[in-house]
């Protein structure tokens, strides 16, 4: 009789932890953040894993962070930088809180320098008001180890994706230099201008070029790589391979496809695409 009181007891009390403020303790309960943006901010980084979070560009002069969750986000100033942090707490990393917690990042819609963005896990949305009008910055930067992302209507003068897994997806991308570099995962970037320079160890990159305007430098030691050209793409194309295989279903002329080599003109050459592939697949269509 004493040993289920003391049970009973014990289940009352869990049950009093998990539903009043206490557990709050464990969960760090700040939900809300704002912080004025100044002249003297050149860079904004974000920092989340294990929530969904959507960065909302809108008419305003200060950044604010609404949490909607379990967890803590901070925001602070570092000299010339804004730091924003999503931390989980202990218990709701445990299966049986497994609710997604969601964070809403709103930062001013003409907000043009760096934006630096770290994804562990989780989900992360960032998206310009149109095509016609993206949200234009001097450099966008992501660093994802998992999870997923989806960027669309942005145009940057520095674009850099290093992923080593998860799933990225970005729509309508113009980039004076644009640099991938995945170890694995998935990428996909539809609606691509400007240079471009690619490497990637395993995994997929999918791309789609709107206008060829620059060269173009592909590196695959595995995994594959898929470039999707414009009608009246005008490149030559210069591809090695070790191991590995190039494919280019489009009609190039003085074409030179022997082992370990693959070369050709489509249109007036004027733009160079260069291919190296130590292992898997690279096909340009």
């Amino acid at each position: 009789m004493k040993r289920i009181l003391i049970i009973f007891l014990v289940l009352i009390g869990c049950y009093l932890l998990l539903t009043s403020n206490i557990m709050n303790l464990f969960l760090f309960g700040k939900n809300n953040s704002e912080i004025q943006l100044t002249k003297r901010i050149d860079t904004i980084e974000v920092d989340v894993s294990s929530a969904q979070v959507n960065m909302i560009p809108e008419d305003r002069d200060n950044i604010r962070a609404e949490l909607s969750g379990k967890g803590k986000v901070s925001m602070d100033k570092d000299g010339d930088t804004i730091k924003i942090d999503y931390k989980r707490g202990f218990f709701n990393g445990l299966q049986f809180f497994n609710q997604t917690p969601k964070l809403n990042i709103y930062i001013p819609s003409d907000y043009s320098k760096s934006l630096e963005l770290k994804i562990g896990s989780g989900y992360l949305a960032f998206e310009g008001p149109s095509d016609d009008e993206p949200i234009s910055l001097d450099s966008l930067s992501i660093d994802m180890s998992s999870g997923k992302v989806d960027l669309k209507n942005i145009k940057a003068k520095e674009f850099e994706h290093e992923g080593s897994s998860g799933l990225a997806d970005i729509d309508t991308l113009t980039a004076e230099s644009a640099s991938v570099r995945m170890s694995s995962g998935k990428a996909k970037i539809k609606d691509l201008k400007g240079k471009l320079d690619a490497k990637i160890s395993s995994g997929l990159l999918d791309i789609q070029l709107s206008e060829l305007t620059d060269p173009v430098e592909l590196q695959a030691s595995s995994g594959q790589i898929k470039l999707d050209l414009p009608d009246d793409a005008d490149f030559m194309l210069n591809g090695k391979s070790s191991s590995g295989f190039i494919e280019c279903d489009l009609p190039l002329r003085d074409k030179i496809s022997e082992k370990g080599k693959v070369k050709g003109t489509f249109g007036t050459g004027k733009h160079p695409i260069d291919v190296q592939v130590s292992s898997g697949h690279v096909k340009i269509y």
